[in-house]
């Protein structure tokens, strides 16, 4: 359902620190909203306010939300932890193969000769954030050093 985001009202919620948004307000640029957010009936959110204010913040006026009717404060609140607390990180290797894939259909028919050459040319791309790319960059580091002959 598209929502006015100035209908939404945000109570008191259990993340104080929504951390940088701009690696996130990038993410909505590039793609939009791959996930709606969670609101209740009164157009009170329950889940997801750090896109809220990244959509906020690009001065986007509505936003999607899926509505959830007849909860409980207890269910809200529970919704909420779940959202944040039920997530998983790529593996060092996941984040490893999904970045040459991608290497791979950006240039087809090129060879990637090494590693560290393909590691080069994804660390330069624009839409990928610093926290990704030091996260990729140490991921890569210690798959190449536990691959090594001792």
């Amino acid at each position: 359902m598209l929502v006015n985001i100035n209908d939404i009202k945000i109570k008191k919620r259990v993340r104080r620190d929504l951390g940088d948004l701009e690696a996130l307000k990038n993410s909505l640029r590039t793609y939009g909203l791959l996930n709606p957010i969670t609101i209740n009936g009164k157009y009170e959110l329950i889940a997801g306010e750090r896109r809220l204010q990244a959509a906020k913040q690009l001065g986007w006026t509505n936003i999607n939300a899926v509505v959830q009717n007849n909860l409980s404060e207890i269910e809200e609140l529970e919704m909420e932890l779940e959202e944040n607390n039920q997530r998983k990180e790529f593996t060092s290797e996941e984040l490893l193969d999904g970045y040459r894939r991608l290497e791979k259909l950006r240039n087809p028919g090129s060879s990637v000769k090494s590693v560290s050459a393909a590691s080069a040319s994804l660390l330069s791309v624009d839409t990928l954030s610093a926290t990704t790319a030091a996260a990729f960059s140490l991921s890569l580091t210690l798959i190449i050093l536990s691959r090594s002959p001792a």
